[in-house]
């Protein structure tokens, strides 16, 4: 860790995430998920642009495959897939092909970004002390300029996403700011809050894991939820 330099770990920082940012689908989660040794961040400040391919920029751990089912990834398929209206979204297969050769792709329909970009394990896992200080300071002191970039990302975006989804309920209060022109009201028994400006629909969820509510069945009611509340749907 303390052999990156100021400018590799700006450039961390800078990490705008992966796909299509005009693309149909926005994901917006906590934080980026991954290795937070020294030679995997080195890869990305070597390899990685400021927005990836997420198959190609992957690539680079020799570790990772793509038709691992990763739970994140799996219930952004099954969003993806049930939205458009395929009826095999449920399955395990979909999410495999549509991991591999559709999400977070620069042609695709999908955008997977994080408020707070420096890859780590869990939530509760906190590796760059020697860095920033506490997380609680990480946080603080870098939040504005995500934010920025994350609104800059939204503006700029042409056309503009169907569909906005943040998940990770700890981290809502982050992702009202960032989203601070949409008036969030919560529904599905308080589960989520959503709210629309112009033909987006924005919704404030739980992680995307079993362990938090967010199974097929709730990813089902979501889905159902999010397609009636759109101008974009029949």
């Amino acid at each position: 860790m303390t052999e990156l330099t100021a400018a590799q770990i700006e450039k961390l920082l800078m990490f705008r995430g992966y796909g299509n940012p005009s693309g149909k689908f926005w994901f917006v989660g906590m934080e980026e998920g991954g290795s937070s040794n020294i030679e995997d961040l080195l890869i990305r400040t070597e390899r990685f642009a400021d927005l990836e391919d997420l198959a190609e920029s992957h690539s680079n751990f020799p570790s990772h495959n793509m038709r691992d089912l990763i739970q994140t990834w799996r219930r952004m398929s099954a969003i993806v897939g049930h939205l458009n209206g395929e009826t095999a979204w449920k399955h395990p297969e979909f999410a495999r092909d549509y991991q591999q050769f559709h999400l977070g792709r620069p042609s695709s329909q999908t955008y997977l970004t994080d408020i707070f970009p420096m890859p780590k394990y869990g939530i509760n896992d906190w590796p760059y002390q020697h860095i920033f200080g506490t997380q609680k300071q990480y946080r603080e002191k870098i939040f504005p300029e995500r934010a920025n970039l994350l609104a800059e990302a939204y503006s700029s975006a042409n056309p503009k996403p169907e569909f906005v989804i943040s998940y990770g309920k700890t981290f809502w209060e982050y992702h009202r700011k960032v989203f601070d022109f949409v008036d969030f009201e919560p529904a599905l028994d308080g589960n989520i809050e959503w709210g629309r400006v112009d033909n987006t629909v924005f919704i404030l969820t739980n992680f995307f894991s079993s362990r938090t509510g967010v199974t097929l069945s709730f990813v089902d009611r979501l889905c159902e939820f999010a397609l009636s509340k759109s101008p974009n749907e029949p």
